[in-house]
């Protein structure tokens, strides 16, 4: 009797939490999902206050104005507002350019700081780790004076040099605590069947690094996607990025192009090369890539 009793007691008590983590989990995913759909339903409602938009659409209020104006807009020469379109395709070149020049300069880096013993290598890292100390931002006069120097300004793709200096620092103490990890029996054994250095890196260490190569990429994609204040200060409104495009649309001073429901349009679109390369990325963000790597 006492059994069954404890029997019947530990099924209620597992049914109890299952049921509790399904709340949790439901209740998890109507506060992420309810946001996203008031957005969804808002950049297909008339007008331009966000006060006359529900949770639920209502078929009188549906548009596609909004989504219209963004791809049919064509700025004017002094206006306070970029293309959208032309806008939209310069985040893209530049997250993109970003994304594969840090991958290919952290990784490198960080390869010779795991793997190569040389002269001065600590005081280098504990340079890079100083760095990390300041914002980026603190820097913005002489990076102005730097680019105007250079003939830089109203380039955006020169930015990556910018996003790319500030990347290294963080990213190659995470890249390199990764490698450390990664048997160096490998390498030799490479190294004893006559494979160079070079050969190492790009055939053994990036395949096996490649969950905190998808990390990396990720940050490095989106920091420059939503930048504002390096190209505020750097381009003119003409050859903006899609981040001040944004901005002026829920910007009350500018009148001209206020309207919150064109905003909630553009960043529905803003989102979808995000969940692309997250897409891409996440099926190398996972954890043991390198377990069983090595063998005896």
């Amino acid at each position: 009797m006492a059994a069954t009793i404890n029997a019947n007691g530990g099924a209620i008590g597992r049914n109890a939490l299952r049921l509790f983590m399904y709340f949790w989990l439901i209740a998890a995913c109507v506060l992420v999902l309810a946001p996203l759909l008031w957005m969804l339903v808002a950049s297909f409602t008339k007008g331009k206050l966000l006060s006359s938009v529900s949770l639920i659409p209502r078929p009188d209020q549906l548009t596609l104005e909004h989504y219209q104006y963004l791809f049919s807009y064509r700025s004017q020469t002094g206006a306070a507002l970029p293309d959208f379109v032309s806008s939209f395709l310069r985040s893209l070149a530049v997250a993109a350019l970003n994304t594969v020049t840090v991958v290919l300069f952290t990784t490198m880096t960080a390869y010779v700081f795991a793997r190569v013993a040389f002269k001065g290598r600590k005081p280098i890292l504990i340079g890079l780790l100083l760095l990390q100390m300041f914002p980026s931002f603190m820097g913005m006069i002489a990076i102005f004076m730097i680019f105007r120097a250079l003939g830089w300004l109203n380039q955006p793709l020169l930015f990556v040099t910018f996003y790319l200096a500030g990347a290294v620092p963080y990213n190659i103490y995470i890249i390199r605590g990764f490698m450390r990890n990664i048997p160096r029996s490998i390498d030799e054994a490479a190294t004893i069947d006559g494979a160079s250095r070079w050969a190492i890196f790009w055939r053994i260490i990036m395949p096996l690094s490649m969950p905190i190569i998808g990390f990396i990429a990720l940050n490095a994609f989106m920091a420059p996607w939503m930048d504002y204040m390096l190209p505020m200060q750097l381009l003119s409104m003409q050859n903006q990025t899609v981040a001040i495009f944004l901005y002026r649309l829920t910007d009350p001073f500018v009148t001209l192009y206020y309207n919150p429901l064109n905003f909630m349009a553009a960043g529905l679109l803003l989102a979808i090369p995000i969940m692309a390369v997250n897409l891409v990325t996440q099926r190398y963000v996972i954890y043991g890539m390198t377990a069983g790597a090595e063998k005896g």
